[in-house]
C-alpha cells in the first residue's frame, strides 16, 4: 500500500524531473502495439502514468481535470493540441511525450468512451 509520504515523494520527484526537463518517455515501458487490444493497453498504461492523477480512473474525473468522458470524438486535433501545448491548468506534455504516445492515449479514451471508428477531425 502506498503511503501519503510516498505519494508526496513521488509527486515531488515528478515535479523536479519535469522542471529539469527530464523526459519520462524512457521510463515508460515499451509495450507491444501490434493488435488493437495491445494498443489500448499501451494507451491505458500511459494514461495511468500521465493523466489519471487529474482526469481520474477510467476517465471518471475527480474534479481536478476535464471530464474526458465528454470529449468529442470528432475533435482529435484539439485533444492533441491540448496535450502537447497545455491548456489552462493542464501542463504541456509535448516535451515529455512522443506523438505516438499521445495517439495511444487518444485511442484509450476512445476505447473507454465506446467510440467505434474515428471520424474526420475538425
Amino acid at each position: 500500500m502506498i503511503t501519503m509520504r510516498a505519494r508526496r515523494q513521488t509527486g515531488s520527484v515528478v515535479a523536479l524531473a519535469l522542471s529539469a526537463g527530464i523526459s519520462f518517455t524512457a521510463a515508460w515501458p515499451a509495450i507491444a502495439q501490434d493488435t488493437p487490444a495491445n494498443a489500448a493497453e499501451a494507451g491505458r498504461k500511459l494514461y495511468v502514468n500521465a493523466c489519471q492523477r487529474c482526469h481520474g480512473i477510467n476517465l471518471v474525473t475527480n474534479g481536478i481535470g476535464f471530464d474526458l468522458r465528454t470529449f468529442p470524438q470528432a475533435q482529435r486535433e484539439r485533444f492533441v493540441r491540448s496535450v502537447t501545448e497545455g491548456m489552462r491548468a493542464m501542463p504541456a506534455w509535448g516535451n515529455t511525450m512522443k506523438p505516438e504516445q499521445i495517439e495511444l492515449i487518444w485511442g484509450y479514451i476512445g476505447t473507454v468512451n465506446g467510440w467505434t471508428a474515428t471520424p474526420a477531425s475538425q
